[in-house]
């Protein structure tokens, strides 16, 4: 049997290649391709063959080209690395990358093409994430950063149009940021009810990506009525969980079918912007929780004044002036002195108890001197119910403990006003550096994790990176519990 012929052999290679392979004229026309350019582009051999290549080239890339061709023709160098984009039969572009090696004598060019689309599409990606970390990093406003991802998503996925919602507790939602067209006929911060089959309402009831290909036949409600106007045919939306919680969604959408990977291209971006979500609302908090730590502060010292100057205060003065007049009467041989002098150590007395109760409220010198076990001795020893207590007596950090002692006092108090209870116990126990300490009692329950003195003592937890936790069914019974970092004393 002969052998195959050379020739044969080498067309064998030239359509087993994955890359598309051709040779061209400097006419401007393929004298031949491979099997790939038909499995790739969708035309056939004599489609291609027939046409100059240059109607093959994308628009944009028409004129870079052409420059490149007669570069080629001029000069004779070989080309590395040059992009051009192809059109598909089916009207869709992919990137190639071409290297050609120039034969002026024949007035030929044979160029190899790899496909790239997919690496600069990536990189596309990569390069769009990158800005829209920049912009969280940068604590940008929430405004921009939500415009800003919209537009980012839009132009790189080439999308008609993408939208940001944001859900509210009443279900309904609000657009917090959109780009592009068609879309949705709502307006920046307009408020619309869920319900119906639409995108916005079917991620606020499943928390999952969802999918609708045909808005015109399949939509109902506010929402699919709103965008069915707008010229929606195909949308897609991915929720925004923030925290563990749904917070929002993102929606994309076309007048054409979306693409299959659209919902998974769209994740990278939704993480972002749950982070910056999650970072503006940290910084919200903070600001808050330390606008109310100073008001607090601020309160205490002008408490502090007013019960200085409304009780000891006058009360030494009185002294002073009793013991003036004692004076004067023992300079008289004046029989009233015992008794001014008698007057004026019930000034003392009065006075000393009175700073020591304004001591109290500042730190007890229960706490400072005998540690947390004895000032929780203390808060319980006035209370109108049982407590019971399983306090250890080990010293810790003094701003620990006087952390810890807030926490209870506090809920003592409200135990005391309000809980109409029967029974208190409070424990705390020191685990894997933490201080755990808890405060239940068999009340009615129903407190408000929100009132002025649990959020005030939220604050003053976070001030040492502790944290509150409030459990108060309305049937009864409530829990106070907070997690305090012990930090670990060098030697």
């Amino acid at each position: 049997m002969p052998s195959p012929a050379p020739q044969h052999e080498t067309a064998q290679f030239f359509d087993l290649s994955l890359d598309l392979l051709c040779i061209g004229g400097f006419d401007g026309y393929y004298r031949s391709v491979n099997a790939a350019f038909e499995r790739v582009l969708g035309y056939s051999r004599e489609e291609l063959l027939s046409r100059p290549y240059a109607e093959f080239i994308h628009p944009d890339d028409t004129e870079h080209a052409r420059e490149a061709i007669s570069r080629l023709a001029a000069s004779g160098e070989d080309v590395i690395g040059l992009e051009v984009r192809l059109v598909c039969a089916d009207g869709s572009v992919r990137r190639f990358e071409w290297n050609t090696r120039t034969m002026p004598e024949r007035d030929l060019v044979y160029a190899i093409g790899r496909d790239v689309t997919e690496r600069a599409a990536l990189a596309a990606e990569q390069a769009a994430l990158r800005r829209v970390a920049t912009l969280v990093a940068r604590e940008s406003a929430p405004d921009l950063v939500f415009a800003y991802v919209a537009e980012e998503v839009g132009r790189l996925l080439g999308l008609g149009s993408t939208a940001m919602f944001r859900y509210a507790d009443d279900e309904t939602f609000a657009v917090i940021a959109s780009w592009g067209a068609p879309g949705p006929r709502v307006a920046i911060g307009e408020r619309l009810p869920v319900g119906g089959n639409n995108i916005v309402s079917n991620v606020f009831r499943t928390t999952a990506s969802v999918r609708i290909d045909d808005y015109s036949a399949d939509a109902t409600g506010v929402a699919g009525a709103r965008a069915t106007a707008g010229g929606v045919r195909s949308a897609i939306g991915v929720p925004i969980i923030v925290d563990g919680r749904l917070w929002g969604a993102m929606v994309a959408a076309a007048a054409e079918p979306l693409p299959h990977d659209t919902e998974s291209r769209l994740g990278g971006f939704i993480e972002l912007v749950a982070t910056a979500i999650s970072n503006i609302d940290a910084r919200a908090e903070l600001t808050a929780s330390r606008a109310r730590l100073v008001a607090a502060a601020d309160e205490e010292r002008r408490r502090v004044v007013r019960d200085l100057h409304d009780g000891a205060q006058q009360r030494l003065v009185n002294t002073v002036v009793m013991l003036k007049l004692a004076q004067r009467a023992l300079d008289r041989h004046d029989a009233e002195a015992p008794s001014l002098v008698s007057e004026a150590l019930r000034h003392v007395e009065s006075a000393t108890h009175e700073l020591r109760e304004l001591a109290h409220g500042i730190l007890p010198a229960a706490l400072t001197t005998g540690g947390l076990r004895t000032g929780v001795d203390a808060l319980a020893s006035r209370m109108p119910v049982p407590v019971q207590i399983e306090v250890p007596a080990d010293r810790l950090p003094a701003a620990v403990e006087a952390t810890a002692y807030f926490v209870v006092a506090e809920a003592l108090t409200n135990v005391a006003k309000h809980a109409g209870a029967a029974s208190v116990a409070v424990a705390a126990r020191v685990d894997d550096g933490t201080l755990h300490v808890e405060v239940r009692d068999d009340g009615v329950g129903g407190a408000r994790p929100d009132g002025s003195g649990l959020l005030g003592l939220a604050d003053r937890l976070a001030a040492h990176d502790g944290r509150l936790r409030v459990e108060s069914p309305a049937d009864g019974g409530t829990l106070v519990a907070a997690a305090i970092p012990v930090p670990v004393i060098e030697q």
